[in-house]
């Protein structure tokens, strides 16, 4: 029995595990995770009342852009720009094993994009919709920046690392 096991209770709940990731492998690995998946959670905040919003979502790096169609989610944003995105991998929600529990927490500001603003269409096309749509599309695209990035990931203990891990910027 290693030092964290306990009688009958599994490494998973007491290896601590608190070795950070190399960071250019954290950065990887939250840049494969916001690759492979296609929709979020975006959580605003107005008046201290929150709001949380499934919603499609693609990324350029640690970018990530929604399609926003008029609603409170929009209106939140214009007076509190400071968001929250939940991803999670799916196929830890009908898993029993703790191993597949995986998803990320990104804290960043929400910047709204007109049409007419510069890199609308650069992520309008990100979406893969013919570029004559977004001409009669009455939406917002909705960019948040990232500026700091949870990573949540049981299976991390298993390589000896810290099963939450931090991201932020370089130089922040």
């Amino acid at each position: 029995m290693s030092e964290h096991e306990q009688p009958g209770v599994p490494e998973i709940f007491t290896n601590r595990g608190l070795r950070p990731l190399p960071p250019e492998e954290l950065e990887a690995r939250i840049l494969t995770f916001l690759a492979s998946r296609r929709l979020c959670v975006l959580s605003t905040c107005r008046n201290n009342i929150p709001r949380s919003t499934p919603i499609p979502f693609r990324s350029k790096g640690f970018t990530l852009f929604m399609a926003g169609e008029p609603g409170q989610k929009l209106g939140n944003i214009k007076v509190n720009p400071n968001v929250s995105i939940g991803l999670f991998d799916p196929k830890s929600e009908f898993s029993e094993n703790i191993h597949d529990i995986t998803g990320l927490q990104i804290r960043g500001r929400g910047r709204l994009l007109r049409k007419d603003d510069p890199g609308f269409m650069e992520a309008f096309r990100l979406f893969g919709r013919p570029e004559a749509w977004a001409e009669h599309w009455f939406g917002m695209m909705i960019e948040v920046v990232a500026e700091r990035i949870e990573l949540l990931a049981m299976g991390l203990k298993l390589e000896g690392y810290a099963a939450r891990q931090i991201w932020t910027p370089p130089g922040s």
